[in-house]
């Protein structure tokens, strides 16, 4: 049969990459090749090949031609992807590509089939050569997923490198790729792997709802058959907690951490995933204002932790140390080595205290060279300098422009109403701290209206709240109506509650 033959469209393709889309590259091969060179290496007819350029349906077998008597890459004429020639192309992609156009040929052998045709007289012929197309489809789809797989795991590899360096630029583009790769290779634990990649990149991404969707689907596919819970159910849980907590859903995150523990059992206080859920149950314990008993549970989880789980811990809990008011933020600088996730809490600390000269020290902590790259959001640091500013040379436009740097990077944009309340304290305590008064009350009250419209699942952090209701105090020393009384009431609360938790660092909010 020539090339240039009328045959149905393979099952899928016309739908899947989208004929006009394979006439458009047929169209870019013609800047290299006339049609009658495309016509005799095809062994098609000019005409037919003028046809399928001008909007005819394109056969499988004339892109089946082009790429044996042109070299074309059949990956990039199908789907766009790749170079256009197989010369571009590595070798085992190029023999993946030969196995894809086999495939789609099996697939074109089996379109051809007329099922009405199986009452006549030759219906067994017809059965025959529909079970061998059939069969070659299966077979080369198992040949497909076998080549596919190394390079799907290679690639895999590269995408979390890719994050772990917090290349994203690179990453999207290599999560991409993986993406199409994906959906040649049928392996299970390959499968869950890149959902575990996907929602780390999320997480990265601060893509808060996208990275919970990802970790629940994950922590399901994660769950044993042959028994209720193992240690990798216990490490997709806690990731799920993280993605709670991430969105500021403590309450939840609380619920999910403790019933994991208690599913994880005795026997699961030894797995290395248990050290970790345990440390995150403790941040959150702290979150939620059970300083001591969190600091605890982070403690005792601690010294089972490695690498970045360990320098985040350590950190965190340089920080609890900080706001129960067991070290001095000075001395706590000068204690082991330095990384940026403890320069973001020495910051906010530093923030909190508002003195000029510990912000000067916290800056130049994390600005340091030495300073090891572990997590940094790019909140605090323009928060300390604004604040710094705002305290030794006061001016009315700093905190706008706090504002508006903060809502246009992606790394710090609010994500959620938790977010609103961290953003919009801050300014106000700008505000403030400049002696503007009437703007910072402006702000204070808008915050309240978050506060009171909040999903009453979302807890803000603690110090953005307590900066929220220390403006309170301070802006509303002699109330003006009924809705500035409760707002003092509340703040009054807020500090009895948390003070009484540990958070020694707040004491100084009821003594001014």
């Amino acid at each position: 049969m020539s090339a240039d033959q009328s045959l149905p469209a393979p099952a899928g393709v016309e739908d899947q990459s989208d004929d006009a889309s394979i006439r458009e590259r047929l169209n870019s091969l013609l800047s290299e090749h006339s049609q009658s060179e495309i016509a005799r290496k095809t062994g098609s007819l000019v005409a037919s090949v003028n046809r399928y350029v001008h909007g005819a349906r394109i056969p499988a077998a004339f892109c089946a031609a082009l790429v044996r008597g042109l070299n074309v890459n059949p990956s990039w004429l199908l789907v766009g992807e790749g170079a256009p020639s197989l010369a571009d192309v590595p070798a085992d992609t190029a023999k993946l590509g030969g196995n894809l156009l086999a495939l789609v040929e099996a697939m074109s052998a089996v379109a051809r089939m007329r099922l009405g045709s199986l009452t006549g007289k030759h219906h067994l012929k017809v059965l025959r050569e529909l079970n061998d197309a059939l069969v070659a489809h299966e077979r080369l789809r198992e040949k497909l997923n076998e080549q596919s797989r190394p390079l799907f795991a290679e690639m895999l590899r590269d995408l979390q490198a890719a994050l772990d360096k917090r290349d994203l630029a690179r990453a999207g583009e290599l999560r991409k790729a993986v993406e199409q790769l994906s959906r040649l290779c049928d392996d299970e634990d390959l499968e869950r792997d890149f959902y575990r990649v996907q929602a780390y990149h999320e997480f990265q991404l601060k893509n808060s709802s996208r990275f919970l969707q990802l970790q629940r689907k994950l922590f399901l596919r994660s769950l044993p058959n042959d028994n209720l819970f193992d240690e990798r159910a216990c490490d997709e849980a806690r990731r799920l907690v993280v993605a709670l907590v991430q969105m500021n859903r403590l309450h939840e995150a609380l619920q999910v951490c403790r019933a994991t523990r208690n599913l994880a059992g005795k026997a699961g206080r030894r797995w290395a995933a248990f050290a970790r859920l345990e440390n995150t149950h403790g941040v959150i314990l702290v979150e939620l204002g059970h300083l001591y008993k969190g600091m605890a549970l982070v403690q005792r989880s601690l010294p089972r932790l490695t690498g970045m789980y360990r320098k985040v811990s350590e950190a965190a809990l340089a920080k609890q140390m900080l706001w129960a008011g067991l070290v001095r933020l000075e001395d706590a600088m000068a204690m082991s080595e330095r990384n940026d996730a403890k320069a973001e809490h020495f910051l906010q600390t530093a923030c909190w205290l508002s003195e000029p000269r510990l912000l000067e020290a916290t800056l130049a902590y994390a600005e340091a060279r030495d300073v090891e790259p572990v997590w940094r959001d790019g909140f605090f640091p323009r928060y300390a300098r604004s604040l710094l500013k705002q305290l030794t040379h006061p001016g009315s436009e700093e905190a706008a422009a706090f504002e508006a740097a903060m809502q246009a990077s992606p790394k710090t944009a609010p994500r959620d109403e938790g977010d609103w309340v961290r953003l919009g304290a801050s300014v106000a305590h700008l505000y403030l701290a400049a002696g503007l008064r009437e703007h910072a009350l402006a702000q204070t009250l808008e915050v309240d209206r978050r506060l009171k419209s909040m999903d009453p699942e979302v807890n803000p952090e603690p110090l953005a709240a307590a900066t929220h209701y220390r403006c309170v105090l301070a802006l509303m020393s002699s109330p003006t109506d009924a809705r500035q009384k409760g707002m003092i009431q509340q703040a009054r609360r807020f500090f009895t509650r948390y003070i009484r938790g540990g958070y020694a660092i707040l004491e100084s909010a009821l003594k001014s």
